[in-house]
């Protein structure tokens, strides 16, 4: 049975949810060599942290004669938890806000061995060391010290889990909105390049080999009408009525395209751009393209209002 209450449960989770954002931003910060807000959420929590804290407690509460089994009941159990929170979270969200896929015995990049050890290693750290002064500071709260600040930082937490959630199933919409657009500028683009083919026209004066390498729809497809536009002039007769008819409809759906400004909606709300700047290394393995034209958007967007 464990020794504590609700309220004291409660208590410790956000404390471990704090922590676990000191050491998450004090560490991401190093190495980014700027201060990062780390985490899903804006304020300074990390639920994770929160939930494989309370994980290694409950289970490790009951083992601490056996040191060993309290190591590896934390490392199994945190683990599991890892694993389907970010499992659960890719399949909802559609990106991946840690990825272990570049570490060696990685299990589909949501855990790797070496977090594993460190979820162990961290059972005996909480379970020996750091829970003891964190229930005595519990127990040294009235309790009406302890519901007054349990129930302030329960409302906080909430508003800004709701708020958080909510940005992030938005920025799943952006997402999804514009890998569906960037899929129908792909086809805009072959199609553009079947016309100068058959036109026989010079489309290299038009398109910069970098701007190709770099992969940016726009200004690809742009260098592309500015061709068809030299070739129209310059060989008229092999754009039929039927080609030009066209070619206005793929330059119509063009101009609509850049104007839906979608990496704008993201840049330009708090929540959202937070969790870009939170989560640095996160991404997407179904919306590989759109999500990193959309983060690139983002941090130039940061940038800019940084000189302004």
């Amino acid at each position: 049975m464990i020794p504590y209450t609700p309220l004291q449960l409660m208590f410790f989770f956000f404390t471990y949810c704090f922590l676990g954002w000191i050491i998450e931003s004090t560490w991401v910060s190093l190495h980014q060599k700027r201060f990062v807000n780390r985490g899903f959420l804006r304020g300074p929590f990390i639920p994770i942290y929160g939930c494989g804290a309370m994980t290694l407690v409950l289970v490790g509460t009951p083992l601490l004669k056996w040191p060993v089994a309290v190591f590896f009941g934390g490392m199994i159990s945190a683990s599991i938890l890892e694993y389907f929170t970010g499992a659960a979270m890719e399949a909802i969200f559609k990106v991946r806000y840690w990825d272990y896929s570049d570490k060696p015995l990685n299990l589909n990049g949501h855990i790797c061995a070496f977090t594993s050890v460190c979820w162990g290693l961290l059972s005996l750290l909480v379970d020996y060391v750091i829970h003891k002064p964190i229930v005595a500071l519990s127990e040294h709260m009235t309790y009406k010290e302890l519901v007054l600040i349990v129930t302030v930082v329960t409302v906080y937490f909430i508003v800004d889990a709701t708020l958080s959630f909510k940005a992030a199933f938005d920025l799943r919409a952006i997402i999804i909105k514009m890998e569906k657009a960037q899929e129908e500028l792909r086809l805009l683009k072959k199609r553009l390049d079947v016309i100068l083919a058959y036109a026989d026209a010079d489309k290299d004066a038009f398109i910069d080999d970098a701007i190709e390498k770099v992969g940016n729809l726009g200004d690809c497809i742009d260098a592309r009408f500015k061709a068809v536009k030299k070739a129209m002039e310059e060989t008229p007769a092999k754009f039929a009525d039927g080609i030009k008819e066209e070619i206005s409809e793929l330059r119509e759906k063009f101009i609509v395209s850049r104007e839906n400004k979608f990496e704008d909606q993201a840049a330009s709300d708090f929540f959202k751009r937070g969790l870009f700047f939170g989560n640095p290394t996160m991404k997407s393995l179904k919306f590989a393209d759109a999500f990193e034209d959309l983060k690139a958007y983002v941090l130039s967007y940061r940038n800019k209002r940084k000189n302004k």
